[in-house]
């Protein structure tokens, strides 16, 4: 499915939130943070959904129906989500749930799509409870989760030749599962590594220098974490004056080496940080990424384009590919062609697990650095880790 067509910022969120669904469509829920904290991130993923739903339609649509789509804001808040999914589908008639940010979010949702059997895609969310002890038949995934996340991470720090680290994660699902991963992972890479603090943030804070006190006097060499979008700015903008940076590497995950961060901090992005992205608007692994971020960026009127919309753009490729094999649009057929189905993203093969109902996507680490003719930070190599057990793409 090629790509041609994006409806972009508030026109596009109107569009889709006014959008009234007819017979014979297929009525897709979107879930995302539009405001608030997350909603860069919702916005973000947005983009590259419209985009897929706009190609496909261009081309027939599935099984002769064109895609709707219904956006619904989460503003990160669990219980307005469920009530939102439910009301998609009780009200809406939409056969399929996707997106949602956080991870609390996304197990409130996943349990409405449980009682309403209606297939749910996560596109960001990654605790491994959504595909391990919270796994159900209608629940399934794009994003990598917290156990493949926090594996790359003690698999870079292991490269860093040091003793000693500190883990600082938001205190909430997101973060305890990833802190759990590290842990995981640092037994298999760095056993001898010792963690000499577990430091946690409330999720919405906005002061860390009580966090940044305690990491500066744990003597520790490398940081762990996970903080992400505004979350890692206010730490590392507040902590770049008290030299925490010249004091230790930080390795962080939640996409914290992508534009819609970089993009943001400019020069003002931290030395010595180790980061994740989804997809790089300046590297190219495939010719189909070549198309795909070129379509993107003529849609969204810059080069510079984020990494959240291949997780939307995905999502959106996986149920029509389930509906077009199944050739039935119905919740059931998509949710039972889903397991095992195998498409191909912008950045790779991507196969949803028949047992867990999770996709096998990797993420791109690198150190960050200036680089003359970009605008922001970029990693320098580019390194693309696969999920635990996955060969190298």
């Amino acid at each position: 499915m090629r790509v041609k067509s994006v409806l972009t910022g508030a026109a596009a969120l109107a569009a889709a939130l006014s959008a009234t669904p007819a017979a014979g469509e297929l009525k897709i829920g979107a879930l995302y943070p539009i405001t608030g904290a997350g909603a860069s991130y919702g916005t973000s993923a947005m983009q590259g959904h419209e985009l897929a739903v706009d190609q496909i339609n261009e081309d027939g649509g599935v099984n002769g129906e064109k895609l709707v789509t219904l956006t619904r804001d989460t503003q990160l808040n669990p219980s307005l989500s469920a009530a939102a999914a439910k009301e998609l589908i009780t009200k809406d008639g939409v056969q399929v749930l996707v997106g949602t940010v956080s991870s609390a979010v996304a197990l409130a949702v996943s349990e409405v799509a449980k009682r309403e059997g209606v297939p749910f895609i996560a596109t960001i969310a990654k605790t491994v409870r959504l595909t391990t002890d919270r796994r159900h038949d209608y629940v399934f995934r794009v994003a990598t989760n917290t156990v493949f996340e926090g594996d790359a991470i003690a698999e870079i720090v292991s490269t860093l030749d040091k003793s000693t680290y500190c883990d600082l994660q938001l205190d909430y699902a997101y973060g305890h599962d990833l802190s759990d991963g590290i842990e995981q992972g640092m037994k298999k890479y760095a056993p001898a590594m010792e963690r000499l603090a577990s430091l946690r943030v409330k999720l919405g804070a906005a002061d860390y220098s009580q966090v940044i006190s305690q990491i500066m006097g744990a003597g520790c060499e490398v940081v762990t974490s996970g903080l992400w979008g505004s979350f890692f700015i206010n730490f590392a903008q507040q902590a770049k004056p008290f030299g925490l940076f010249d004091q230790v590497t930080l390795v962080n995950g939640g996409e914290s080496g992508a534009v819609e961060v970089t993009g943001r901090m400019g020069d003002d992005y931290p030395p010595n940080v180790w980061a994740n992205a989804y997809e790089l608007w300046y590297f190219h692994p495939s010719r189909a990424h070549v198309a795909f971020q070129e379509s993107l960026a003529e849609k969204v009127g810059t080069q510079e384009t984020n990494n959240y919309p291949v997780l939307g753009f995905t999502a959106v490729q996986f149920l029509a590919e389930a509906a077009q094999k199944a050739g039935n649009n119905s919740s059931e057929a998509i949710a039972s062609t889903l397991p095992g189905l195998t498409i191909y993203s912008p950045v790779g093969e991507r196969t949803m697990d028949a047992e867990t109902h999770q996709a096998n996507t990797g993420q791109f680490w690198g150190e960050l650095k200036p680089k003359e003719g970009f605008s922001h930070y970029v990693m320098d190599p580019v390194i693309y880790i696969p999920p635990m057990g996955a060969p190298p793409q």
